[in-house]
């Protein structure tokens, strides 16, 4: 089996856990939070939590992928005779491209959910965004946001060399834990797209830059090491470990790493991590446990991961299942669901949803592989 094979075998499976949560927003009408401020939920069971906890795999192994991905991309097409400027200046359009596609496809998301009968439940105390008087839009910047501006900032990263890409890395790890308002107040509004997630001037971050593009460099990294070393791949578990290892030394020992403290000494507490912005032992334990995942795909017999296999389909068509997804869940959740549904109901829905989507992502997928490799359509 292609090495490769076994890192889009890993993105369909972050795709399939990342359709849990939010199924569960659509159905259940919860959805939990984890912010920088101290609005982190608490869980009065430990299926709630742990359905929860799953999905934390997927904004890492996201922006973490596309980093190595951004690598192979640039390395395959300077072999094919391209020049640094025509790479970098095809990242960042890659990287607009999925901007905008963000802003047209995926904010009007924070609308869809506020029109759905029944309330999406909190599982916080988080304080809500002032109301829109309609003088001015609230503009959100939701995941294909933070990516899309992590892939165009990686485009100058690629003209360094790839030990700068490290010390980037520990640079924005270091301004995410040291520069974050000590009174939890967003402020200005560069001050929210760079680093502290919330609302500023009618514009709401989930994804501030700086702290998820320290993932990305991190993955670029790591594309670099796994093209240049092969023989060292099949010690991928070696680094998952040694990253799950140090997120959870760093939790147990609490302070700098953290971002909050552990509320409590339950194991559930323990394991409730902030995430927005992303702390240091939130994202070492997520890319630990990918890594763990990548390093058990690579051990799979070949006929497991054949192209029909849902984690190949879904691999290879992220952004296409990422948009259609959760247009799927606004018809399913406007038609169907009046009231919250329990958890377990969730669970129904989101295998339906996977059977609806194999289809159509399978159908998609030919139909980009039939265009050229500078087609924007491949990005899909």
């Amino acid at each position: 089996m292609a090495r490769f094979s076994a890192v889009d075998a890993l993105r369909g499976l972050i795709m399939i856990f990342m359709a849990i949560d939010h199924t569960n927003a659509f159905v259940s009408r919860q959805h939990s939070s984890e912010y920088w401020n101290g609005a982190i939920s608490t869980y009065d069971s430990t299926f709630a939590f742990v359905t929860r906890w799953i999905t934390h795999l997927c904004a890492p192994g996201f922006f973490f992928l596309m980093g190595a991905g951004i690598y192979w991309f640039a390395s395959s097409r300077q072999d094919a005779g391209w020049t640094a400027g025509q790479v970098a200046r095809r990242t960042a359009s890659r990287g607009l491209a999925i901007f905008l596609v963000g802003q047209i496809f995926e904010g009007p998301l924070v609308f869809i959910m506020s029109q759905l009968k029944a309330p999406l439940i909190s599982l916080s105390h988080r304080v809500k965004p002032p109301a829109n008087d309609g003088s001015s839009l609230i503009w959100a910047f939701i995941t294909l946001s933070g990516l899309g501006l992590a892939m165009m900032l990686s485009s100058l990263l690629l003209r360094l060399r790839p030990a700068f890409w490290l010390l980037v890395s520990a640079a924005c790890i270091v301004a995410t834990h040291s520069l974050l308002p000590a009174d939890g107040k967003t402020g200005s509004i560069w001050l929210t797209i760079l680093l502290a997630p919330g609302l500023s001037n009618h514009l709401v971050v989930s994804y501030p830059v700086l702290p998820w593009f320290a993932l990305t460099a991190l993955g670029m990294y790591f594309g670099y090491w796994w093209k240049t070393a092969p023989e060292a791949r099949n010690r991928v578990w070696v680094c998952g470990l040694g990253l799950l290892a140090t997120g959870l030394i760093l939790r147990a020992a609490g302070g700098w790493g953290n971002i909050v403290p552990a509320r409590d000494s339950s194991w559930i507490e323990f394991f409730n991590n902030v995430k927005y912005p992303p702390s240091l032992v939130f994202w070492t334990i997520a890319v630990g446990v990918d890594l763990l995942l990548l390093a058990a795909l690579m051990r799979l017999p070949e006929r497991l991961l054949s192209p029909k296999s849902p984690l190949m389909v879904f691999g290879q068509t992220p952004l296409f299942f990422y948009v259609t997804h959760f247009y799927v869940l606004t018809v399913i959740g406007f038609t169907l669901f009046e009231e919250a549904a329990p958890l377990e109901i969730t669970y129904a829905v989101w295998l339906v949803l996977l059977a609806i989507m194999y289809p159509v992502c399978r159908w998609y997928r030919s139909f980009k592989m039939q265009k050229p490799p500078e087609s924007l359509w491949r990005l899909f």
